[in-house]
């Protein structure tokens, strides 16, 4: 497994991890190390991947298996990395990795979305804020204390990093301690030597809108959040991962399909049943004024469809397209080599009866 990215010195970095099993069978994960790169084409990517194998005393003729991004100059077909080591070693197959896949889905849900952007924007301005002033962060520390609560440290949005994990981290924490950020800010409009940061994030943190998009979103996090831990194991196999995907897209739709019952059962016990009045029997009425939603009940309606629902169907969406039908069918075929399934070496196993026979 190889991924390239720059350090904090903004030198570009090759990570290389092996995945191996020994002879019972069971999955180790080793990281062998991170090495610089001056260039990153993968004619440069590609030489450097069969050099350190050499160096490292590794049959690069036992590799089965390759893993990393989606970008086309790891996974080109005609002349990406994978290209150049399958030519090389033909067997060692090329696997898009699943958390990277999972991460896409994620930017592609609410990279349209104006108001999740805005939403995020803004928690990433909080963190910046509160937490790399020393004078801000010690101040959010004490007022903490004050209160007799656990000290909690705002989570960054590292753009680096698996987002689900981190993001939802990030908004368990600040819907923690929302009353204590809130509490700072206006303390930090007076004492701060930028008053007006402090006055905007205020305004901004106080809003139903930013309160809702955080309920939405941690709701929406949460249930990928399994996921994105389970798929960054080093012990789980293809199969398992499959299977966990599934699932996860069942409880989205579960949790779609719940929340449209819920609205459509809420509308019928609040509907009223119009009678007309006994005073205008002997008028012939027109047209009636019906009972009209306030709106506040009109914006929260609104926000469910343009950021829960929007944000789940997209999803969704993406979850087809990356873990498609067909990849679930043939990796599902891996069961034969795992030792703890029941179709380990089973010439019957359904999947390879569907390989054999696609």
């Amino acid at each position: 497994m190889w991924k390239c990215g720059k350090d904090t010195s903004k030198k570009e970095q090759l990570s290389f991890v092996i995945r191996f099993v020994d002879n019972e069978f069971n999955v180790f994960e080793k990281a062998l190390g991170c090495y610089h790169m001056v260039k990153c084409n993968a004619s440069t990517l590609s030489q450097e991947i069969q050099k350190i194998v050499i160096e490292n005393n590794l049959d690069i003729n036992k590799c089965i298996a390759q893993c990393y991004d989606g970008a086309s100059v790891m996974s080109g077909v005609f002349s990406g990395v994978q290209k150049r080591i399958a030519d090389v070693v033909p067997q060692a197959i090329f696997v898009h990795c699943y958390a990277h896949r999972l991460n896409l889905c994620l930017i592609h849900s609410i990279q349209n979305n104006s108001i999740v952007v805005n939403f995020f924007d803004t928690v990433q301005s909080l963190y910046k804020y509160l937490m790399n002033g020393h004078t801000r962060y010690e101040f959010f520390m004490k007022v903490q204390e004050d209160k007799n609560l656990k000290a909690i440290h705002l989570e960054r949005l590292v753009e680096t990093r698996w987002r689900w994990s981190y993001w939802n981290t990030s908004l368990q924490k600040i819907k923690m301690r929302i009353t204590e950020i809130l509490d700072v800010l206006k303390v930090l409009i007076v004492q701060d030597y930028q008053p007006a940061k402090a006055l905007g994030l205020l305004k901004e943190v106080s809003t139903f809108r930013f309160v809702l998009v955080l309920h939405i979103m941690e709701k929406l996090l949460e249930n990928i959040h399994c996921l994105s831990c389970e798929l960054q194991n080093p012990k789980i196999l293809l199969p398992a991962a499959i299977d966990l995907v599934d699932l996860t897209r069942k409880e989205l739709t579960a949790l779609r399909s719940d929340a449209i019952e819920e609205e459509q059962e809420r509308n019928t016990r609040l509907r009223r049943k119009l009678q007309p009045s006994k005073k205008l029997e002997e008028y012939y009425v027109m047209s009636t004024t019906g009972k009209c939603e306030s709106m506040k009940s009109l914006k929260v309606k609104n926000f469910k469809t343009e950021v829960f629902y929007c944000c789940i169907d997209k999803f969704l969406q993406q979850l087809n397209e990356r873990f498609s039908e067909k990849s679930k069918y043939l990796f599902k075929l891996f069961e034969i080599f795992d030792l703890s399934s029941n179709n380990f070496f089973n010439p019957n196993c359904p999947h390879l009866i569907f390989f054999t026979n696609h």
